[in-house]
């Protein structure tokens, strides 16, 4: 079955049901009967990505519709990493005017995703867009500090998968663990090749 439609059925699955499934899977998670990150990933998903609620209203129909405050919160971000472009490719700032702005865009998107790091479900969204700004000050950096050598920005490229690693790590974020790995297993074989 294809994810689209599991995560349909998730999303408007009626709440007996899913209280139901939710409590299996803390009894499975209790008894170490799978992973507990198995467990946490199951709750994560059946919960809305909280341990105690799903994140999202009832409309009139009874049919669950993602909150008005996610899509406010990622037009935001894609307009945080939209500007960030823009100033990279498309104006004639001054390198370090450049590197400030997209400094204080990292900064920003990191403070208020810590956050709601233990109030929403959605808090990953402001660390991927801050990661995904971040690249880009990397690879800003390296072509006008190191004149885009190969080892400078291999040496970039690490600190950023080292750094999706540990928030990974931190925050029980698995898309950054995986993206930390395959990143790193990626700039290793094409260092090699």
């Amino acid at each position: 079955m294809p994810i689209e439609y599991i995560i349909w059925d998730v999303l408007y699955m009626d709440d007996t049901k899913k209280n139901i499934i939710i409590n299996e899977i803390k009894m499975w998670k209790e008894n170490h009967m799978i992973p507990q990150e198995y467990c946490d990933f199951l709750l994560a998903l059946y919960n809305g990505g909280t341990e105690g609620g799903t994140g999202e209203k009832q409309n009139a129909g009874g049919r669950k519709k993602p909150t008005l405050k996610l899509a406010v919160f990622s037009v935001f971000i894609l307009a945080l990493a939209g500007i960030a472009v823009f100033v990279i490719y498309f104006t004639e700032l001054h390198f370090i005017l450049q590197t400030v702005i997209l400094t204080a865009f990292v900064g920003f998107l990191l403070i208020v995703g810590i956050r709601y790091a233990n109030k929403e479900f959605f808090f990953s969204l402001f660390f991927i867009g801050a990661a995904f700004i971040l690249l880009m000050l990397s690879v800003l950096v390296n072509e006008k500090l190191f004149g885009n050598q190969r080892h400078s920005l291999y040496l970039l490229l690490f600190a950023n998968c080292a750094l999706w690693l540990v928030v990974g790590k931190s925050y029980k974020l698995l898309f950054f663990t995986v993206s930390g790995i395959l990143g790193t297993a990626i700039l290793v074989f094409s260092i090699l090749i």
